[in-house]
């Protein structure tokens, strides 16, 4: 898993499978995820959406992972 420090993304497009994101910002971006092989902490999202595969859209634990405040939208 890489890690990613203190990196601030804005209006981008993330994928957030295999890494680590420590104290990163991410404002009006689109967050991917496909596996549940990522961790973030002490990050913050302002406008931020996250696109779930299907197959973790149907996992009930994801949601615990993410903020609660981000709005989600499956990705076909």
């Amino acid at each position: 898993m890489e890690y990613i420090l203190n990196k601030a993304y804005r209006n981008e497009e993330v994928n957030f499978d295999n890494n680590h994101y420590i104290g990163c910002s991410f404002t009006n971006c689109t967050i991917h995820i496909s596996s549940l092989n990522f961790n973030y902490d002490r990050c913050t999202f302002k406008g931020t959406k996250f696109k779930l595969s299907r197959e973790l859209f149907m996992l009930r634990k994801v949601y615990s992972l993410l903020p609660s405040s981000i709005h989600m939208v499956l990705r076909a």
